[in-house]
């Protein structure tokens, strides 16, 4: 698919504040917040980007909860043609798959329920719950219990927003990336976007979705121009009125285990209270809307101002000061009178950022004594083996489990690109490509531990491996900067396999 950029401007030219856009980057950076993409548009012009090497502004990213709005949009070009109603009963498109006894509430379940995240259901599913599973996910949710009648109380769920993505297989015949693909990505000449499948041939619905933060920003900017894009209403204005208005004011997230969200009325002190929800859209302060996916990836619409602001990111679950940092800095540089004097300087800036470099020497004594292969004592991983070949600027490093054998070579002075099918969905919310980009580096500490940054540039992930040898014992640790579920692996305990057999 043939990508064409967005018009590009000088922020001064589009009455943004460049000191206030450079304001916010230094002070996200100052916090520590780990962004990976940065891109800000404002009455028809990108503005400002930044891409935090080794991001760049080619990569696709997974977008996780965002996905949820891209799949709104499917719904509303079926809406808008007609052919689907927001009242239709979500059991008549599934009549094989439904339980043999049929509640009440489940019976009552609309499209509309499914929108707004008003189920029924006391338990919202993560996305990490159901990956991976082979069985059907339409079936699965079927069965879940409906406790109370449909179309009163919050509990976000990506299950009820891949059942949207269903629906729209059931009633076009094409899954939601095959219709927004000729009708909303071609269109607007979009560039490569992926989107998962579950099984029956569906788009996952509420996550899954991978894209370039620019297609990311112009989904939003979609939105701003009520549908329109360059002449063509692709989008009714009725439907993006209504999908980015908020229908839900009483929304609240529940406590969160990684793999199910809990109500309102869980007793853990995570739960939090939102701005409102509208159709698979969050409401958020000064009359805007955004989409937002788990560990930082969001766009927002900000119609009063004319922009949209799209960024990616490896954020903590709760993360909250990003939108605070936002709201003081950058809001305030929107629409102002401007000089243009600070354009060159934030120029500057955004093109320096970067992800810090490992620390470290590059050498050590201990070099020789790394080299081989370790059979790695039973553990919960099934790994078997781990070897490592030092070079004089990288280490690889092999890993076998059941999944096969597995390798990332990690740079000794500067960061190495590699593809790798290393296994990891215990640590990255359950996803698990079979190839994926990875820039990994190496350093020595000074006590002899060898240890490494693999990061993941089409994910929010970033692994860090520590490897030491105590007693002619290799010790393995993993850990990752976010995730839903644990953060640390078990140690792996590797013994050194005898050169003999290495040979044979």
């Amino acid at each position: 698919m043939t990508s064409l950029p967005l018009r590009r401007a000088l922020p001064s030219q589009q009455r943004v504040s460049a000191r206030g856009v450079s304001d916010f980057i230094e002070a996200v950076n100052a916090a520590g917040l780990e962004l990976h993409s940065f891109m800000l548009y404002r009455d028809g012009a990108v503005v400002a980007e930044a891409f935090w090497a080794p991001y760049r502004a080619e990569r696709l990213h997974v977008q996780h909860s965002v996905t949820k709005s891209w799949v709104s949009m499917a719904i509303g070009l079926l809406v808008d043609d007609g052919v689907l109603s927001l009242d239709a009963k979500v059991v008549d498109f599934f009549a094989a798959d439904c339980p043999v006894t049929i509640s009440a509430n489940l019976a009552a379940m609309t499209v509309r329920d499914l929108l707004t995240m008003r189920t029924g259901h006391r338990q919202g599913i993560s996305g990490g719950a159901w990956r991976g599973r082979s069985e059907s996910w339409v079936k699965l949710f079927l069965d879940e219990p409906v406790e109370d009648p449909p179309g009163q109380h919050f509990i976000y769920s990506s299950a009820s927003s891949f059942m949207l993505s269903a629906i729209v297989s059931v009633v076009s015949g094409q899954t939601a990336f095959e219709l927004c693909n000729a009708r909303i990505f071609q269109p607007m000449a979009m560039g490569a976007i992926e989107w998962d499948l579950a099984p029956g041939g569906f788009n996952t619905g509420g996550n899954g979705l991978s894209c370039s933060t620019e297609d990311l920003l112009k989904f939003g900017v979609l939105h701003l121009q009520q549908g329109n894009w360059e002449g063509q209403q692709l989008l009714s204005r009725e439907w993006v009125a209504e999908a980015t208005r908020g229908h839900v004011d009483d929304v609240w997230m529940g406590a969160f285990d990684g793999k199910r969200y809990q109500g309102r009325d869980s007793s853990d002190a995570g739960v939090t209270r939102r701005e409102g929800y509208g159709y698979q859209w969050w409401m958020t302060l000064h009359g805007g809307y955004y989409a937002s996916g788990v560990f930082g990836q969001q766009c927002i619409v900000l119609p009063r101002h004319n922009a949209v602001i799209a960024f990616t990111a490896g954020l903590p679950l709760g993360e909250r000061r990003l939108h605070s940092l936002l709201w003081e800095h950058l809001l305030p540089a929107l629409g102002v009178p401007t000089d243009g004097a600070a354009d060159a300087e934030l120029a500057a800036l955004l093109a320096r950022q970067r992800r810090p470099a490992l620390s470290g020497a590059s050498t050590s004594p201990r070099h020789a004594e790394f080299n081989g292969t370790f059979v790695v004592e039973a553990n919960e991983d099934q790994v078997s083996e781990i070897r490592l070949v030092l070079g004089p600027d990288h280490c690889d490093f092999y890993l076998t489990d059941p999944r096969g054998t597995h390798c990332i070579r990690a740079g000794l002075a500067n960061g190495i690109e590699s593809q790798t099918s290393m296994t990891g969905h215990y640590l990255h919310h359950q996803y698990q490509p079979e190839l994926t980009p990875v820039v990994a580096q190496a350093r020595w500490t000074d006590d002899g531990v060898l240890s490494m940054t693999w990061q993941f540039v089409e994910m929010a992930f970033c692994d860090r491996v520590s490897c030491r040898i105590e007693r002619g014992k290799l010790y393995v640790d993993r850990s990752v900067n976010v995730n839903a579920g644990p953060l640390q692996r078990p140690t792996l305990t590797g013994h050194p396999r005898p050169a003999l057999q290495e040979s044979l």
